[in-house]
C-alpha cells in the first residue's frame, strides 16, 4: 500500500525546529556496488527480444569451455608396421546468456508537506530536493542488496536463529504491537518502507508480502506496523516486490555466479555439462576453523591448480567480507602480542588497540560491506565481471523531459481526479555476469564473532 509523504511527516522539520543539521537514521549501505563497477566491464545492451517463437538474450558472455589436442605418444616405423596419425581435436566454446531487469523506487511527496517546507523561513530543508538525495540514497542500497545474492531476487533468508514476531499491526514506536523479524544476517541490505516477499524457499510458496516500517542494522532487525505474511518461519527468503522469486529470475548477483560444484544452472547453462569448469573454487571451514595467515597459501595453492600455470598471483582483486570478520582477524594482531613499551607518554600505560579495520586481508585489498554475508569471505576479480546497461541510474520520465508527475486518483470514488501530491522515481536497467567464476574463490561457514 502506498504511504506518501504528508505534512504530518515533515512538522519536525518546519520552523520551529532548533537545529542546524538533521541527522539521518537510515542507514545507506553500498560499498560492494561502487567498488565493483570500478573495476568491471560496461556493455551496453538492449532489451531480450523474440521471434519466431524463440526469446533471444541480449547478452553473450563467452567462454572456452573445453580444450583438446591432447599429447600421445608416436610409435617409430617398423617392418610391418608404419605410425598412422589419429583424428585430432579442437576447443569448445560456450556462452553465458542474460537479459536485463529493471529496478525501479518511487517517492511521492504531497503539496502541503513541500509549501509548509518551502524556503528558510519555514524549514530547514526544501523537501523535494531532500527527499531526491534521500531516494538516491535507498536506490542504491536497494541495488548494493541485490547484487550480492543469489539471482532470485533474495536480499535476506530468515536464519534458523532469528525469532519471528507477527503482531496484528497498529501501535507506534516502541509499542509491542510491532511485528518483527530479529536476528537477520544483513538487515541493512533493506530500505525504509520497502514491501518485501515472503516465500518459503527459491521458487516455493509465497506467503505474501508486507512494508518494513525500520530497519535496525545494529540488531539485525527489521520492523513492520503490520503482520507478517501468515506462516511466516525461519528459513524463509525475503524477496524484493516484483520479483517472481524464482532461480535466476532477477539480477544474478554474487552468490549466483559464485558457488562451488556441478549442479544447476547459471547464464542458461547447466553446470552439470561442464563438470567443474563452472564451479568457484572454495574453503570450507565448517563454522569452527579460523583464518590465520598460512590461509593465504592455501588460497593461492587451490587457485594455482584451478587456473595453471598461467596464473597471475599479481593480477587485481579484492576480499569482500562482513566487518564482523574483521573482528576476528584483529585477534591476528592482538593475540601475538604486539606491544611496544615506547608508545604512549612516559607515565601512562600506552593504548596498544587500534582504531580501524585492516586495509588489506591475507595481502590483498578488503571490502568491507555490511551486507556482505557474515560467515563468508569472496575474492572478487573485477575484470571477470559485466555490467550490462539497459540504462544507468536515472530519473524515470514521465512523458518526455518531465521527471515529476502529478499522481492520479486512479481506483478513487467517483469524480476523483488527481490526489494532491507529486511523485518521482528513480530506475535502472542492467544485469551482471561472472565470465570466469574459477577466477573468483570464496571462503564459507567462517565463525562469526558476537558483537
Amino acid at each position: 500500500m502506498a504511504n506518501p509523504m504528508t505534512e504530518l511527516a515533515a512538522e519536525a522539520i518546519e520552523l520551529d525546529a532548533w537545529v542546524d543539521e538533521i541527522p539521518d537514521f537510515q542507514a545507506h549501505f553500498d560499498r560492494f556496488a561502487t567498488r565493483l563497477e570500478k573495476g568491471a566491464h560496461k556493455m551496453a545492451i538492449s532489451n531480450a527480444t523474440s521471434g519466431g517463437g524463440t526469446t533471444r538474450s541480449p547478452m553473450r558472455v563467452p567462454f572456452r569451455a573445453q580444450g583438446g589436442a591432447g599429447i600421445q605418444q608416436a610409435t617409430a616405423d617398423t617392418s610391418s608396421a608404419i605410425f598412422v596419425w589419429t583424428r585430432g581435436t579442437g576447443s569448445s566454446y560456450d556462452g553465458f546468456t542474460a537479459a536485463p531487469v529493471r529496478l525501479v523506487n518511487v517517492c511521492e511527496i504531497s503539496n502541503l508537506t513541500q509549501q509548509a517546507t518551502d524556503g528558510k523561513d519555514r524549514g530547514l530543508v526544501k523537501i523535494k530536493r531532500e527527499e531526491l538525495q534521500n531516494s538516491l540514497k535507498a536506490f542504491d542500497n536497494g541495488v548494493e542488496g541485490i547484487i550480492h545474492r543469489d539471482g532470485s531476487g533474495t536480499i535476506d533468508q530468515i536464519p534458523t536463529g532469528a525469532t519471528v514476531n507477527s503482531a496484528t499491526g497498529g501501535g507506534g514506536s516502541g509499542s509491542a504491537t510491532y511485528s518483527s523479524i530479529i536476528g537477520l544476517n544483513t538487515a541493512g541490505s533493506f530500505s525504509e518502507q520497502q514491501a518485501v516477499q515472503v516465500l518459503s524457499a527459491v521458487g516455493g510458496t509465497n506467503r505474501g508480502s508486507f512494508v518494513i516500517s525500520y530497519v535496525d542494522a545494529v540488531a539485525q532487525t527489521i520492523y513492520s506496523t503490520t503482520a507478517l505474511p501468515s506462516g511466516t518461519v525461519a528459513g524463509d527468503i525475503l524477496v524484493v516486490s516484483g520479483a517472481s522469486g524464482a532461480a535466476g529470475s532477477s539480477i544474478l548477483g554474487k552468490d549466483y555466479w559464485l558457488a562451488n560444484g556441478n549442479t544447476g544452472t547459471i547464464g542458461g547453462i547447466a553446470k552439470a555439462n561442464y563438470p567443474g569448469r563452472l564451479s568457484t573454487p572454495t574453503i570450507n571451514f565448517g563454522g569452527n576453523g579460523a583464518i590465520n595467515n598460512a590461509t593465504a597459501q592455501r588460497v593461492q595453492a587451490i587457485r594455482m591448480r584451478a587456473l595453471g600455470d598461467d596464473y597471475d598471483e599479481n593480477e587485481s582483486g579484492f576480499w569482500l567480507a562482513n566487518p564482523v570478520q574483521g573482528v576476528a582477524l584483529s585477534n591476528q594482531f592482538y593475540n601475538p602480542g604486539f606491544t611496544r613499551l615506547d608508545e604512549g607518554a612516559k607515565d601512562y600505560v600506552p593504548d596498544t588497540a587500534r582504531k580501524m579495520m585492516q586495509k588489506t586481508v591475507l595481502g590483498e585489498d578488503v571490502v568491507w560491506a555490511s551486507t556482505a554475508e557474515p560467515s563468508r569471505m569472496d575474492y572478487i576479480v573485477p575484470t571477470t565481471w559485466y555490467f550490462g546497461e539497459l540504462f544507468p541510474t536515472r530519473l524515470h520520465e514521465w512523458t518526455p523531459g518531465n521527471t515529476i508527475a502529478s499522481v492520479p486518483a486512479i481506483g478513487g470514488s467517483t469524480g476523483q481526479t488527481y490526489f494532491d501530491s507529486t511523485m518521482f522515481a528513480y530506475e535502472r536497467g542492467f544485469q551482471l555476469v561472472c565470465n570466469d567464476p574459477k577466477r573468483n574463490f570464496y571462503m564459507q561457514q567462517l565463525p562469526v564473532v558476537i558483537l
